[in-house]
């Protein structure tokens, strides 16, 4: 009898032991099938349709569409970074739009972390809605995992402004790290319970991929839906999008990768930056509470940023950059590989650009070439 009871008790525990080594060392298996990441990765991963709806708002033309030309300075630059897609939008038009390396209209390109500002407006809903009380509210009011291991602190607002101060590390590009299992691994909510205490929230900024995803799993949760459904009812539908997007899911399909992964059109990236230029209306219709867009594109600057000396953060509000260059002031959701959407409010214009740029040296936290981009921008506006 004792032999059948440790028998049985050594199958558990291998069973036990299989289980957690396939869901730790998932991520291998997958970054094997599905190689090293891009912007097509939609075509590899498991992914999400995120449905544009029956009415499609497509961008009138502006009287001068395509008339004027970027400098050759600025054009040089835009072609030799392997942009696919330039598009400016001013008073709700579209002025200027060019295409390269076989993309048009119709392609679908890989938002990387842009995709977090979505996140941010979903957010957003659910503070004007009364689903999420306040930004103010504990994360472990929805996450487990922060209910314990001095995690209890972690506001929802230091999520938005990258100030968890949690174990997570952005820099870390080994086969073992969070960056990795999150991308690759097969469970995002297994990425989050990997998240530990490192210092006190809400004090110094640094960029952490990790604290969207717990936004992620905050938006599934008070919703009861996924984020791709939720992206199709609360902006797609409303904002009349071009095309489908597709959002890309973990390995089990359980999770949008929400720190990422957004696959659409760039004139539907536009929209969402028209979205918030016009303060989070769309054709008159409330979409994001007025209040809620004027926080998140306010810079943190109650954080400090160790990189310069702990000065204030004047460039980061809830998932969202803040670009001030040529005396014009951007608001900018970003992604790896340079993917833009700017939203000038003084120029009433959007610029978006996709691509595929190498990584470089950042100035105050952005790369050298956004401001070629929004220089270019600014050449053809009124």
């Amino acid at each position: 009898m004792l032999k059948k009871i440790l028998v049985l008790f050594l199958a558990i525990l291998l069973v036990t032991a299989g289980l957690t080594f396939t869901n730790r060392f998932s991520h291998l298996r997958n970054f094997a099938t599905w190689g090293v990441h891009t912007i097509h990765d939609y075509k590899t991963h498991p992914v999400r349709q995120v449905e544009k709806g029956n009415l499609q708002q497509v961008w009138p033309f502006d009287a001068a569409y395509n008339q004027k030309e970027i400098p050759a300075a600025f054009m040089t630059i835009i072609d030799s970074n392997d942009t696919h897609a330039f598009l400016v939008i001013q008073d709700g038009k579209l002025v200027y739009e060019k295409y390269w390396d076989g993309y048009d209209s119709a392609t679908l390109s890989g938002s990387f972390s842009a995709a977090k500002s979505i996140i941010s407006l979903l957010i957003g809903i659910a503070v004007d809605e009364g689903k999420i009380k306040s930004v103010e509210e504990p994360a472990g009011n929805y996450i487990p995992h922060f209910k314990t291991n001095g995690l209890e602190k972690i506001r929802i607002k230091d999520l938005l402004t990258m100030s968890s101060g949690t174990s997570y590390n952005e820099s870390d590009k080994s086969y073992f790290s969070m960056n990795a299992y999150g991308y690759y691994g097969e469970d995002e909510e297994y990425m989050v319970n990997m998240m530990e205490k490192k210092e006190e929230p809400g004090v110094f900024w640094q960029y952490r991929s990790g604290d969207t995803q717990v936004l992620g799993l905050i938006v599934e949760k008070v919703f009861g839906k996924s984020i791709s459904a939720l992206v199709s009812e609360r902006f797609m539908q409303p904002m009349g999008a071009n095309a489908d997007a597709l959002w890309l899911l973990d390995g089990a399909e359980r999770h949008e990768k929400a720190f990422c992964c957004f696959n659409a059109v760039a004139r539907d990236y536009a929209k969402f930056g028209q979205l918030v230029l016009n303060k989070g209306n769309w054709n008159g219709k409330q979409l994001v509470s007025e209040k809620y867009i004027a926080e998140a594109t306010t810079p943190a600057t109650h954080l400090k940023d160790r990189s310069e000396n702990n000065g204030p953060v004047d460039f980061y509000g809830y998932q969202y950059w803040m670009v001030n260059h040529s005396g014009v002031h951007a608001i900018a959701q970003n992604g790896l590989f340079g993917q833009y959407v700017y939203i000038i409010p003084e120029k009433n214009a959007v610029v978006v650009r996709l691509g595929e740029s190498k990584v470089t040296t950042p100035i105050h936290h952005h790369q050298p070439e956004n401001f070629t981009y929004i220089d270019a921008a600014l050449s053809i506006l009124k």
